[in-house]
């Protein structure tokens, strides 16, 4: 069985002994988009009645480097236990059941943005559709819905944490993902980047460390009218300074608006949406331009892994890879805040 396809009656099998005995049957859908985990809908025939769930099975190989299906969903487990807006998590299995390691969560009724183009949701038709101040609310809601998941307890998410060193080993882990796709003198550019990175943590970075989802991005969030209903994807998740978070979304979207022909009205500006995660949190939003350079280190070593695993840099990965001078651009800035 390739990693595109899925068996429903092995998936079945594997829910009646793992879930609910009264599991007869599944029909498997593969849904469209995920840049990096297979995710499928499975409808499972419990008792007579149909009770929709999300399966996540990664395609192999994975452009996230040391991908776990399993570490994601204790993830997910542990912070929706602590009440984080987050599936439940159904099942988790090592292989038996699609041949590779997977979990079931619940089904969250929810819109997901458009996030295939440049402009992301920016063109997404249901969001503009909506008012100014319908927009502003949805906004608001993912980053409060991050502002919850920022609060949780971060000692009570093992799975999460990369090592006690923090932010320095989160970077490590990082410098780890780039070197297992390029041999570091293909690399100097985004090397560098990470070594200041890593030189200059803020002084405090680690005092109240925090479960951050990584890639945050409003397209991984369900969204009921202007509700945020759940945070999906923690595939990068670890444990550090949530500050990252917010400043990866900000820069998100300023990518989407830039490649937009009509951005959006409505939405906060990155001082309001700063202001507002920070009340909600109690955490001061400081060092914003340092926690911009490191969450841009995700996207930027995650496009390098990506481009060299789809075969789209044969001219030399730091020049074909276009988030590697807007790396550096976020890393000057934070040199000279």
């Amino acid at each position: 069985m390739g990693t595109d396809s899925v068996d429903a009656r092995r998936v079945a099998a594997w829910l009646r002994e793992s879930l609910d005995p009264d599991v007869s049957s599944a029909a498997v859908s593969k849904l469209p988009g995920g840049h990096s985990s297979g995710v499928w809908r499975v409808d499972a025939v419990i008792d007579g009645d149909v009770r929709p769930m999300i399966l996540k099975a990664p395609e192999l190989p994975s452009v996230v480097y040391q991908r776990d299906a399993c570490r994601e969903a204790r993830i997910l487990a542990a912070v929706h236990g602590m009440g984080a807006p987050v599936p439940a998590v159904l099942a988790v299995d090592t292989g038996t059941a699609t041949g590779r390691r997977c979990f079931v969560m619940e089904h969250v009724e929810g819109h997901g943005l458009a996030d295939s183009s440049l402009a992301g949701p920016h063109e997404d038709a249901w969001l503009r559709d909506m008012g100014p101040d319908a927009r502003r609310a949805v906004w608001d809601s993912f980053h409060d819905a991050l502002g919850a998941l920022h609060s949780v307890d971060a000692r009570k998410v093992p799975d999460a944490s990369h090592g006690q060193r923090g932010v320095v080993d989160v970077l490590d882990y990082w410098r780890a993902a780039l070197l297992d796709a390029a041999p570091a003198p293909s690399v100097p550019r985004q090397l560098s980047a990470l070594d200041w990175l890593r030189d200059h943590v803020p002084p405090g970075a680690d005092d109240a460390p925090a479960v951050c989802m990584g890639d945050a991005r409003i397209a991984n969030c369900l969204l009921a009218g202007t509700e945020a209903r759940a945070l999906v994807d923690f595939e990068v998740a670890y444990v550090g300074n949530p500050a990252a978070d917010v400043a990866y979304s900000v820069f998100f979207d300023g990518l989407h608006r830039a490649g937009a022909q009509q951005p959006l009205d409505g939405l906060p500006s990155a001082a309001e949406t700063w202001d507002r995660w920070s009340r909600a949190t109690g955490r001061p939003a400081d060092g914003l331009a340092y926690w911009t350079a490191f969450g841009v280190t995700i996207l930027c070593v995650t496009a390098t892994r990506a481009m060299i695993q789809w075969g789209l840099a044969d001219q030399g990965i730091e020049s074909a890879n276009p988030m590697v001078a807007r790396w550096e651009a976020c890393v000057e800035r934070a040199a000279h805040a």
